[in-house]
């Protein structure tokens, strides 16, 4: 079983600024995928491309999330082999 030393890797100050990266990330893609929605009603439309939106920054904060441990780990692997 792997070791759960990730919380000294992701502190508060990251987590707040993934969130606020995240939040700019659902907004960019709200208005990317407004042309696709297929409706007449421009409110409908930013419901539907912002729902979206909402499953794609998912996987966006926690890919984020995931790209800051590995490249944790291999800064502290480094660091371990060249001691």
């Amino acid at each position: 079983m792997a070791q759960d030393h990730y919380n000294e890797y992701i502190g508060k100050k990251y987590v707040g600024f993934s969130i606020v990266l995240a939040l700019v990330f659902w907004a960019c893609f709200t208005r990317l995928l407004l042309p696709f929605v297929p409706t007449d009603d421009p409110s409908w439309g930013y419901f539907f491309a912002g729902f979206t939106a909402l499953c794609l920054t998912g996987v966006f904060y926690i890919a984020s999330h995931m790209f800051r441990l590995v490249l944790q780990e291999h800064r502290k692997a480094q660091q371990e082999r060249g001691s």
